[in-house]
């Protein structure tokens, strides 16, 4: 029998919400406040949980969200700044899986 525990079922949330995030990136706009959200909660998720989540990672996510937020770049730098947010998420995928599944 599977044991259900508080670390692992948030941590599950936390990776569905990744998973949906990184598929918004590609499919709404850049100015939504959902990924902030996120990165709120992945930040909260690495301070109840010591060992979890890099701190380092998910705040320097979300200063690449928060400049895609608020639109301070355009063009080449634009993408640049897109994929240092996308490398995050994908790190705070990935860590959440390594957690749930104890690699």
């Amino acid at each position: 029998m599977p044991y259900y525990s508080t670390f692992n079922l948030l941590t599950t949330l936390l990776l569905g919400c990744t998973v949906w995030l990184i598929i918004a990136r590609f499919t709404s706009r850049l100015d939504s406040n959902y990924p902030l959200a996120v990165y709120v909660a992945a930040f909260a998720h690495s301070q109840a949980f010591a060992g979890g989540l890099n701190t380092g990672y998910i705040l320097f996510s979300l200063a690449a969200a928060l400049f895609l937020r608020f639109e301070f770049i355009g063009g080449p730098v634009l993408t640049v700044v897109r994929a240092l947010d996308l490398l995050g998420l994908g790190y705070i995928g990935w860590r959440s899986l390594t957690l749930i599944f104890l690699w």
